[in-house]
């Protein structure tokens, strides 16, 4: 694991203790935020689709989608000896960090949940005017995204609720959360504060953690 040295800033949510959570806010390095940065600039010109559209959107009793955003999955575009080149996925060295762990441990028991995973997978959303996701859960074992804008903010709301919890997360630029997927989980609807060129929303780098059989040797 690299040595570099974090700026991190831990803030632990487990006032309710079923439904603990972790923040961090400075969750890239000033180097690997202008790298993720040119990473995300080359999102926005590719050819986009709608999270109304996709297959693997949360979607509630009557099949319509729960979220509104554009989204990308950056595994559609490299294979897996490339993937790690770029930027988002090469700074997951992160997970690996003592000090990381040392400050997620209080989450147990499903802290293991994350320790025991051995399977990752992720994508990229964004959300101007009118977007959200409604109240919703991954059907993962931990979620752990990252938000991103162009500073200074050019919208208001896409504020970020563990609803169980009853606990609202402002939407920080590089600012991360970590949680079990299963807790219920929603996004605030994005009113725009100008009429700003594609890109000036809110960025979300969501990365899911799972376990899976391993094959026998």
């Amino acid at each position: 694991m690299s040595d570099k040295k974090q700026n991190w800033k831990f803030t632990k949510y487990d006032e309710n203790p079923t439904f603990p959570f972790l923040v961090v806010d400075n969750w890239y390095t000033p180097d690997e935020e202008e790298a993720v940065w040119s990473e995300l600039q080359l999102y926005s010109h590719l050819p986009t689709s709608r999270s109304t559209d996709a297959w693997d959107v949360a979607r509630d009793e009557n099949g319509d989608s729960l979220a509104k955003s554009y989204r990308w999955n950056h595994y559609d575009y490299y294979d897996e000896n490339q993937i790690n080149q770029f930027p988002i996925e090469r700074s997951l060295y992160k997970i690996g960090s003592p000090e990381f762990h040392d400050n997620l441990e209080f989450t147990n028991p499903y802290y293991r949940g994350l320790t025991g995973a051995n399977g990752h997978t992720g994508l990229i959303s964004y959300y101007e005017e009118g977007d959200e996701y409604k109240t919703h859960y991954d059907s993962f074992a931990w979620t752990h995204l990252v938000w991103f804008y162009k500073e200074p903010k050019k919208f208001i709301g896409g504020d970020f609720t563990i609803n169980e919890a009853n606990v609202t997360i402002e939407c920080k630029h590089n600012r991360a959360i970590f949680f079990p997927s299963c807790f219920l989980h929603s996004v605030d609807k994005i009113k725009m504060t100008e009429n700003m060129p594609f890109g000036y929303g809110r960025w979300t780098i969501s990365h899911f953690y799972y376990s899976h059989k391993r094959k026998q040797s």
